[in-house]
């Protein structure tokens, strides 16, 4: 009986320490990357060190576009996460600061690529911040980039990334609810996701999960948790997209591979 009583008693203190909500846990505490410029600990004299990377124009911008010094950020003295984009512009792949929204989806397109629906002006961000982050690029047969957007320490130890926000922007909702130039509208069979892969200092995968921003009809349009901490360790995660085969065309996906993500929670 007492080995019952105390198996028990393990169980729920690790079902405790691996469930625990946006607060700390038993034996951690959370460091949050909020994108915000008060909560910025890093030693860049930029003014307003996060929303200095927020792009104008959102497409074709000076930051984004034809920036020969490349674009990167680094959550220095907090999280310690980095990411940037992948090659010389937004195109190619990457990760961008923004703060834009853009309710009205009808009027969204490429040209407005960094805005969410969410919140209102000047608080686009999760639970009514200001900033936030907008991941595109996806990896498949059909994709010309060949590294994945990823979210790293940059001093290349591996932690635990406990959970982030994610939600649609205003360009994909466009995509899957109305349709656009390249696809039909989003059926009540189509469904369209996130794949968080994780890896560890040696660059060993350390797992997989996943987050669906569209299934059985239904688009996510709020910021929303997405749990990562199932990945154990890790170094770095990267970010992938796939589609049902109706959002395919003969040149691979054909809804833009964008999401966004806010409140970046680690574990120390």
């Amino acid at each position: 009986m007492k080995r019952i009583l105390f198996g028990m008693l393990l169980l729920t203190a690790a079902g405790a320490a691996w469930s625990c909500s946006d607060d700390d846990g038993p034996g951690y505490t959370l460091r949050v990357l909020t994108f915000e410029d008060g909560d910025y600990r890093g030693s860049s004299t930029a003014a307003g060190y996060w929303t200095s990377l927020v792009d104008t124009p959102q497409y074709q911008g000076p930051l984004l576009y034809g920036n020969e010094a490349g674009y990167t950020w680094y959550d220095e003295n907090n999280t310690g996460l980095c990411s940037g984009m992948i090659e010389a512009d937004f195109w190619s792949g990457g990760h961008a600061i923004s703060n834009y929204r853009l309710a009205g989806i009808g009027e969204c397109d490429y040209t407005k690529q960094l805005a969410v629906p969410t919140g209102s002006e000047g608080a686009a961000g999760h639970n009514g911040s200001k900033n936030f982050c907008i991941h595109n690029g996806y990896i498949d047969a059909s994709s010309f980039i060949q590294t994945l957007p990823a979210l790293r320490f940059r001093d290349g130890r591996a932690r635990v990334v406990d959970h982030l926000y994610v939600t649609n922007t205003s360009y994909v909702l466009r995509a899957l609810k109305l349709g656009d130039g390249f696809n039909p509208a989003a059926g009540a069979e189509s469904w369209f996701k996130i794949i968080a892969t994780g890896y560890d200092a040696a660059g060993a995968e350390t797992g997989a999960t996943e987050f669906y921003l569209y299934r059985n009809g239904a688009a996510v349009e709020e910021w929303t948790r997405f749990d990562l901490w199932t990945l154990g360790e890790v170094a770095r995660i990267a970010f992938n997209m796939q589609g049902s085969a109706d959002l395919y065309g003969d040149y691979g996906l054909n809804v833009p591979a964008y999401f966004a993500f806010d409140d970046v929670a680690v574990r120390f």
